[in-house]
């Protein structure tokens, strides 16, 4: 052992603080106490890291399930919206044709296609 704290600087260096502290009992207490307290001061940290890790996940849950019920809601509405313009440019055809407008103005003027009409029972 004496070889490699020889060999070793820092070890040698590390040995002798030991060794000089160690002799004497007030000086080892206070090391001994303020190893505690730098242990106790890094396992708060820790916790407190922790603490933190779990707030800022429960806040990104929170703001995730806020942000998709927001885009639900205009997802909806804009859906609800795009059925209704739908539903009415049908009904006006259905009308424009039952006063017999021909299906080709019917079209130009409601900007449907044939298809719609076909699909929702109008032709």
């Amino acid at each position: 052992m004496e070889i490699l704290v020889d060999k070793t600087p820092d070890l040698s260096k590390a040995f002798a603080i030991l060794e000089k502290y160690s002799s004497d009992p007030a000086q080892k207490r206070r090391i001994e106490e303020k190893l505690k307290s730098d242990r106790d001061y890094a396992y708060d940290l820790a916790g407190s890291f922790e603490r933190g890790e779990q707030t800022g996940k429960q806040k990104g849950k929170l703001e995730g399930k806020l942000e998709g019920k927001l885009e639900g809601k205009l997802e909806g509405r804009l859906e609800g919206k795009l059925e209704g313009k739908l539903e009415g440019k049908l009904e006006d055809a259905r009308e424009m044709l039952a006063k017999g407008i021909d299906l080709k103005t019917v079209l130009e003027i409601t900007k449907l296609a044939e298809k719609n009409l076909r699909d929702h029972g109008i032709l």
